[in-house]
């Protein structure tokens, strides 16, 4: 979940069209029409990254009249999907996969379960990749493509499909590193042995 307290601007005549903006927004707020960027503010989730890449610096964040709330509550997604989804990936339901907003798997999950088909629409749904947009992307890379979603970047790389886990080194690299600590962090980290490579729960 997000409080987003500010939405994207722009100043219109100095715009070059570049595409930066629509490129690097993680919740697809912004999309080029005739060669400038038109902001939906419903979609705008305050990250700010828009202003950072503007190479004319004529964009910038403006204080919302309302805040926006952006979450999606996972006991309002079927719970055996969830948990499903949440096992296929790996993921444990209580970690907040986004730190800076502390989002949950589990809502990260019920967003997928509920429709949303890549990162973007994540984003949008739940306000993940509102502040720094790092550590959040693997696993909800990984929720997606436990779901079976189309992992092909979008136009302008947005992410690239990489979503490795624990789970996913393979046994040649375990034996061949063993100051890595693989297998005592599989210990650590599911000590029920409830997870395993996605590639062989498919």
């Amino acid at each position: 979940m997000a409080v987003v307290k500010y939405v994207a601007d722009y100043e219109v005549e100095p715009c070059t069209g570049c595409n930066q903006c629509d490129i690097v927004c993680p919740s697809k707020a912004i999309t080029m029409v005739a060669g400038k960027p038109i902001i939906d503010d419903d979609l705008c989730i305050g990250c700010g990254r828009c202003v950072d890449r503007c190479p004319e610096d004529i964009m910038w964040m403006t204080e919302r009249t309302d805040q926006l709330t952006v979450t999606v509550r996972p006991e309002e997604a079927p719970q055996d999907k969830v948990a499903a989804l949440l096992l296929k990936a790996g993921i444990d339901p209580n970690v907040s996969v986004c730190v800076c907003t502390l989002t949950p798997a589990s809502e990260i999950a019920a967003s997928i379960v509920k429709g949303a088909r890549n990162l973007e629409e994540v984003s949008a749904a739940t306000g993940m990749r509102s502040g720094c947009g790092i550590y959040c992307v693997a696993p909800a890379l990984r929720l997606l493509e436990a779901a079976g979603a189309d992992m092909s970047p979008p136009k302008g790389f947005r992410w690239y499909p990489l979503t490795l886990s624990l789970w996913d080194i393979t046994d040649e690299a375990r034996a061949r590193y063993p100051d890595a600590f693989i297998d005592e962090d599989r210990a650590a980290f599911d000590p029920e042995g409830k997870f395993g490579p996605m590639k062989e729960q498919a």
